[in-house]
C-alpha cells in the first residue's frame, strides 16, 4: 500500500506535481514448513590427466540451511569437499590468481516475449548474474573430506522468486560453488516475507 498527502492550493490554479521512484515487489511467504527444511547437492568429477590418466576424484557436497532465504539476512552454508587426486591441486580455476573458490548467489532472469500478431512465435532469453559472492580457501589433496561453515549475507532488496508459471518474466536464484573442474549449484527460494522464527520448523 502506498499512501500520500499533498496540499492543493485555495486558488486551484497551481499545478502541483511530484515524483518518487519506488519498487514493487510481489508478496512471496516464507512460513511453509518445507522452506524451513535443509537442502543439499552432491557431484563427484573423476580427474584425468595426460594421455587420460586418472588422478582421482574430486567429491563435493553443499547444504543450506533452510531452502528459503529472506533479503537482508544471512544464509548458513555446509561445504564440504574431498580432493583424493593424487597431486596437490588448488582449489582454484586457472584463469585466477589466487588460491581461492568463489561461492556465489546467483540470480537467473528468464524472458519470453510472445508475438503479437502470431502467438506461436515465443523468443525466450536467459540473463544469470552473481549479486553476492563469498572467498573461501582452497582445499588439499589426500587430506580427506574437509568442512567448512559459511555465514553467507544475502543482499537486501532482492525480488523474490517467480511462483507462477507462464510470465513474461521470471525470477529464480540458486548457490553456485565455483570449483576448479566443475561447479556445484544448488537451487533457494528467496522470499519477501517471514513471520515464523528461524527456532521453530
Amino acid at each position: 500500500m502506498c499512501t500520500a498527502l499533498m496540499a492543493i492550493p485555495e486558488d486551484g490554479d497551481t499545478e502541483v506535481v511530484s515524483e518518487k521512484t519506488f519498487k514493487v515487489f510481489s508478496l512471496l511467504n516464507l512460513d511453509a514448513p518445507y522452506l524451513h527444511d535443509k537442502a543439499h547437492v552432491t557431484e563427484e568429477e573423476e580427474v584425468t590427466g595426460c594421455c587420460g590418466r586418472r588422478k582421482g576424484a574430486l567429491i563435493a557436497t553443499m547444504q543450506v540451511e533452510q531452502i528459503g532465504v529472506m533479503p537482508g539476512m544471512t544464509s548458513k552454508i555446509s561445504l564440504t569437499v574431498e580432493n583424493k587426486t593424487k597431486k596437490r591441486k588448488k582449489w582454484m580455476r586457472k584463469k585466477e590468481n589466487h588460491e581461492c573458490v568463489l561461492l556465489s548467489l546467483c540470480q537467473q532472469l528468464d524472458f519470453v516475449a510472445v508475438n503479437r500478431n502470431d502467438p506461436m512465435m515465443i523468443d525466450r532469453k536467459s540473463i544469470t548474474i552473481a549479486v553476492e559472492s563469498h572467498g573461501t580457501c582452497k582445499t588439499k589433496a589426500g587430506a580427506g573430506p574437509q568442512t567448512k561453515e559459511i555465514e553467507f549475507s544475502v543482499p537486501p532488496n532482492l525480488p523474490p522468486t517467480s511462483i507462477h508459471a507462464n510470465r513474461l518474466v521470471t525470477v529464480s536464484y540458486f548457490f553456485k560453488l565455483d570449483l576448479e573442474h566443475f561447479d556445484l549449484v544448488l537451487p533457494v527460494i528467496v522470499g519477501s516475507s517471514k513471520s515464523v522464527p528461524d527456532s521453530v520448523k
